[in-house]
């Protein structure tokens, strides 16, 4: 009896199913609560590398995404901007001394044309007023050069500030005083004196030993230099006979 029952239970179960309608569909779940769909793990395997090859300092799978972003290259320098080299010379100006612009062109100066040599002038030859005489260099270094000779002592040396300066490179004439021509004015006439030096001068081929009256054409010899006396003044011709001017002695040496 317990078997029909439980039999007839459940065939009444089945014909209410079937007279009852359908229950409602759930309603779809929101879209933060849908699950997130989870990547496929991905497999790190080790590849060997080829002989000779070598291993990489940086493990690629271990860099970020922004790491493995290409780097923009450095623009290139510009070919109309030259590169600036940084001087390491310090430029100094002084101020006053400017040197002078091209475009600048002399008016009283003509760049085309030499320059003209000057001759240098030779020692001892300077402007002499009222001359009584001249001292030629006839033999040795200097031949040619003449010296005029004044009123009163007229030093021979090799030094500047001689009146007859013979510094042509015969070095057996001291620098000063070494002889000296005398014009009397009040006799004119010339003498020549010893300067007490080394080496002797000799007059007319004879060695001086005191001071000797000289005439026109004589001869001193110093070392390998020989001179020739040519005489202008006179007691027949001299410039207070000429009226140069009170008795004499106006004669100036430039």
């Amino acid at each position: 009896m317990a078997a029909l029952a439980e039999l007839e239970l459940k065939r009444l179960r089945e014909q209410l199913a079937a007279v009852a309608p359908p229950p409602p569909a759930p309603p779809p779940p929101a879209e933060a609560d849908l699950p997130s769909a989870r990547p496929s793990r991905v497999v790190k395997q080790k590849v060997s590398l080829p002989d000779g090859a070598q291993a990489s300092s940086v493990n690629i799978w271990d860099l970020e995404e922004g790491d493995l972003r290409p780097e923009k290259p450095a623009a290139p320098p510009s070919p109309t901007e030259p590169a600036r080299r940084r001087s390491t010379r310090t430029k100094t100006r002084i101020l006053g001394f400017d040197t002078q612009a091209a475009g600048v062109v002399p008016l009283f100066e003509e760049p085309d044309a030499p320059a003209a040599e000057v001759a240098p002038a030779a020692p001892g030859q300077g402007l002499v007023m009222f001359p009584t005489g001249w001292l030629v260099v006839k033999e040795g270094p200097g031949k040619g050069v003449a010296f005029a000779l004044s009123q009163g002592t007229n030093q021979i040396g090799r030094g500047s500030d001689q009146t007859v300066a013979l510094d042509f490179g015969d070095m057996a004439i001291s620098r000063q005083n070494h002889a000296a021509i005398v014009y009397d004015p009040a006799t004119h006439r010339f003498h020549l004196a010893h300067g007490g030096k080394s080496n002797l001068v000799r007059l007319n081929g004879r060695p001086l030993l005191a001071t000797e009256a000289l005439g026109d054409g004589d001869e001193l010899q110093i070392g390998e230099t020989s001179l020739l006396l040519k005489v202008l003044c006179t007691p027949d011709f001299n410039w207070t006979v000429c009226g140069a001017g009170g008795d004499g002695h106006d004669m100036a040496i430039a």
